[in-house]
């Protein structure tokens, strides 16, 4: 950003920060300028009339507000990153301030299931908490109605449980310690968006910090003798390649504290080193269900040749504050205070010294709180343009189709078991030339063979233009 940019940006958040009263706007004024004369002989003094005063008042309100708007986020936005969609987004301007993490709707567009946003973070509390590895995750929401079916009214709001997003990163500010984004937001067209727009987040990830193959300070010798606990199948939570027969596992180490990880983090550690059956045992324990802090782990083992070698299986267990084991059958994942994985490798006890265990993962930092805005637009209809298709594509059929400047949603049923959708072809046949779509994400039935797909354009579609869609060489003239 030039210094110019920068010092527009500096400027409209000093004005954005003034309140003003304009029902005591004139009496404010008034007092001003007579506290400013106070010590002037009274001979020179010069009384202001009421129009005078009213003028500076008007005057001064419409210069903050000139301002205000010249420098404006939505203004300086689109002037200085002309963004993909900036020409048919509407200025919005509201924010939602949280754990000094401002989120603000600069600018947004909706077209009936889709919707364009422009919205930024900033970190207003002088920690420069924001990088450009932010993101919001799962955090991120956006209110939808829910589909009429039993039990359910029509019109009832959910948050996005069929509702997809991309979302790109225009710009970091390190200076502001400002993120600007885009999100091109699609809902399944029986669960539209909310008028106005809701969105917001209940998570916010600053960094994550990656781990790739750390070796880990312990050493393999002497680890004959550990303690074990017996553990039953109910009491295996998951793992990764688990043998067939669970019910063969017996034992298992017994959870302590017996090592750091690489990483240094206090919320996870090892938790115990073993030999048991012949095989070396290496057990990672975290606290459980934080949304912060290390990763899950997953460790290998490097040989004298310098090789490394993967475990066979690991298993993954919960405890209570106690390091009681839960049972799948007794209890659920509330009551879980800690998370164990036990990592089993097809190595013996022989010779261990001349091996190495290694550690990969990630450490995030971030916070949770509550971001909310809802976003007004105008209405859009005569922006779309919806038909229904009777011409089928290799077994699918394009039922009922929705043209929008964002791009192509569609609602099909199809044939036989096999849902081609998202690997087919679609272009858009205009006036110009031809467009190609990326996409064909959605959602499906494959009780009542349906689907919900969309397609996105990488730019504005001019749909006045639109002769037809082009579907993996099939054309669908427009009707």
């Amino acid at each position: 950003m030039d210094k110019f940019d920068m010092d527009e940006k500096h400027i409209h958040e000093m004005f954005s920060q003034i309140t003003v009263d304009s029902s005591k706007l004139a009496e404010q004024v008034k007092s001003r300028l007579y506290e400013g004369s106070t010590d002037m002989p009274a001979r020179h003094r010069k009384r202001w009339t009421r129009s005078t005063i009213a003028a500076i008042a008007i005057s001064f309100v419409l210069v903050t507000s000139a301002t205000a708007s010249s420098l404006g986020d939505f203004d300086w936005f689109i002037k200085r990153f002309n963004p993909d969609f900036g020409k048919i987004v509407e200025p919005v301007g509201v924010y939602s301030e949280d754990e000094g993490i401002r989120m603000e709707v600069i600018g947004a567009q909706k077209y009936d299931n889709r919707a364009i946003i422009y919205l930024s973070l900033q970190d207003r509390t002088g920690q420069n908490r924001l990088t450009e590895q932010t993101d919001f995750r799962d955090g991120f929401t956006v209110k939808i109605h829910s589909p009429t079916n039993e039990g359910a009214k029509s019109g009832d709001e959910v948050l996005s449980a069929r509702m997809s997003w991309k979302q790109k990163m225009l710009n970091f500010n390190k200076d502001t310690n400002t993120i600007y984004y885009e999100f091109n937001i699609t809902a399944d067209p029986d669960t539209p968006l909310t008028d106005p727009l809701e969105l917001g987040s209940f998570l916010i990830y600053f960094n994550e910090k990656a781990y790739e193959d750390e070796p880990i300070s312990v050493s393999l010798t002497g680890i004959e003798d550990v303690e074990t606990i017996p553990i039953e199948k109910a009491q295996i939570f998951g793992g990764s390649n688990l043998p067939s027969n669970l019910s063969s596992l017996t034992e298992a180490l017994m959870p302590g504290d017996y090592a750091s990880m690489p990483h240094g983090e206090k919320d996870q550690w090892v938790s115990n080193i073993g030999i048991i059956d012949g095989k070396l045992h290496v057990q990672t324990g975290k606290i459980f269900n934080k949304e912060f802090g290390p990763s899950d782990a997953m460790l290998s083992l490097k040989g004298p040749d310098g090789n490394l070698i993967s475990n066979d299986y690991s298993l993954v267990f919960l405890s209570d504050k106690k390091n009681n084991l839960l049972d799948l059958e007794k209890n659920n994942y509330d009551d879980a205070k800690y998370k164990y994985e036990e990592f089993v490798f097809p190595v013996s006890c022989e010779n261990l010294s001349k091996y190495t265990l290694y550690y990969t993962g990630s450490v995030y930092s971030g916070v949770e709180g509550n971001w909310k805005v809802a976003a007004n637009s105008s209405d859009t209809t005569a922006k779309l343009r919806t038909w229904k298709n009777d011409i089928s594509v290799e077994g699918h059929l394009f039922e009922y189709i929705t043209l929008s400047p964002l791009g192509l949603q569609v609602i099909g049923t199809y044939k036989g078991e096999n849902f081609m959708v998202s690997d087919m072809l679609l272009e858009i046949e205009t006036v110009d030339g031809i467009i190609p779509l990326e996409g064909g994400g959605g959602s499906q039935n494959p009780d009542k063979h349906t689907f919900n797909s969309s397609w996105d354009t990488k730019a504005p579609l001019d749909i006045t233009k639109v002769k037809a869609i082009i579907i993996n060489g099939t054309r669908i003239p427009v009707k």
